[in-house]
């Protein structure tokens, strides 16, 4: 894709002042992402002389934040170089989004399209979890992340965090896709759902695609055939499988890197970037564990005006449906619901791990707070409503069961399997 075109346009959205700028106010009580947005939609422009295609796709050139890309647009439109060089920009897979549709519509127009990226996603990742759950269970998943976050924000005022929350849906989708066949099935869609996540958008939020996928392939497994063991088998496996497949997406990018920049100059950004982002210092950042979690939490409860009230109800619906499984399925079902929302832990490790990322980035990284109170309602929902398992096809995820592990009884209201 030639730069002239995206060049041209981006010159047009500075002039009309629809680039920019940084930490604007999302008008949902949060903060937009335009110090990325700014970032994103410069990666790949040069004006290098004798620069190939394949130069730009190793070293990733790209422009300034707000602040300074301004200027670097209007220098590149003049065939001057930025003043800003290599990047090493390894999870820009969004290029094969942004640079076309830039190209194309421009700025405003790839704001259009990363809003219909995720409003097709949601549908998507809502279907293919309601046809093998219910509808009832899907929506309780995801609705704390629709209404106590921004994320309806982001198309308008952060297209590059819209993208990357409808890779999450499709990373979720693909598990929820995968857990309704053979386990073959469940491990390909899960790799691929984590390495295209990878591929789009490295580290924004990458545990909450991981933790909705070991917690959906789980409670699918489990309602299809009724077994603890077998649901707490494709939950493992799902959160083992699903950041090794991230892993190897990023390394592999490293890979080719090091055959065209060679291995000591890629090894030395690689171990920067590591340190930095687990103990680097920054103004504001606290080396305690605890802290980046807190942080999160109260960004949530502080910031977003719909946290105390989904928090309230989602409470009560917890415990009301937490009666529910007690009276359907006694104790075993209330293990079965606790267990099954464990992958919910994922997202405060992630905290922990990384814990100059998730403090300096509360602004969204905190979405993965509602997401676990979502993870937690699913998991009960999903108890309250499973019935015994019926007869499938030998290989399936829902096959050979152990006699030794108990079965819930349920009567004929509840889930049908696809």
């Amino acid at each position: 894709m030639p730069d002239e075109p995206i060049i041209a346009n981006l010159v047009n959205s500075v002039d009309a002042g629809t680039y920019g700028p940084s930490g604007a106010p999302d008008r949902m009580g949060g903060v937009s992402d335009t110090f990325t947005e700014c970032v994103v939609v410069g990666t790949g422009l040069s004006a290098l002389d004798g620069e190939t295609a394949l130069d730009r796709a190793v070293y990733m050139p790209r422009i300034s934040n707000c602040e300074q890309g301004a200027d670097d647009i209007r220098a590149l439109a003049a065939d001057q170089d930025s003043a800003h060089g290599a990047y090493y920009k390894y999870w820009a897979g969004y290029t094969a989004i942004t640079r076309p549709v830039l190209a194309a519509t421009g700025l405003e127009g790839l704001r259009i399209v990363a809003g219909a990226m995720l409003l097709g996603s949601l549908a998507l990742a809502f279907s293919q979890i309601a046809r093998r759950t219910s509808g009832f269970a899907s929506l309780g998943l995801l609705a704390p992340l629709v209404i106590s976050t921004n994320l309806m924000s982001t198309p308008s005022t952060s297209f590059s965090q819209a993208m990357s929350i409808s890779f999450i849906m499709i990373s979720t989708a693909l598990v929820a896709w995968g857990a309704g066949g053979s386990w073959t099935r469940l491990i390909c869609s899960t790799s691929l759902g984590a390495a295209l996540f990878c591929f789009v958008d490295l580290l924004t939020t990458p545990a909450i695609p991981w933790a909705l996928g070991a917690v959906v392939g789980a409670v699918i497994v489990f309602c299809r055939s009724g077994r603890l063991g077998r649901a707490s088998i494709a939950g493992v496996g799902i959160a083992v499988l699903w950041p090794l497949s991230f892993g190897l997406t990023w390394v592999s990018r490293w890979v080719i890197a090091a055959a065209f920049l060679g291995w000591e100059e890629v090894m030395a950004f690689v171990r920067s970037n590591v340190e930095y982002r687990t103990t680097g210092e920054w103004p504001g950042v606290e080396d305690a564990f605890g802290v980046p979690t807190r942080k999160n939490v109260l960004y949530w409860w502080d910031q977003i005006p719909t946290a105390p009230w989904t928090l309230l109800v989602m409470s009560v619906l917890v415990c009301i449906v937490m009666i529910v499984v007690l009276r359907r399925h006694g104790v075993w079902g209330a293990l079965s619901a606790v267990v099954l929302s464990l992958p919910a832990l994922i997202i405060p490790v992630w905290y922990e791990v990384l814990s100059n990322h998730s403090q300096i980035h509360t602004f969204f990284a905190y979405r993965g707070v509602p997401t676990m109170l979502g993870i937690v309602l699913f998991a009960c929902v999903a108890v309250a409503l499973s019935r015994p398992p019926l007869a499938t096809s030998r290989g399936s995820v829902s096959s050979g069961r152990a006699r030794s592990e108990p079965v819930l009884q349920h009567d004929e209201k509840g889930y049908e399997p696809s």
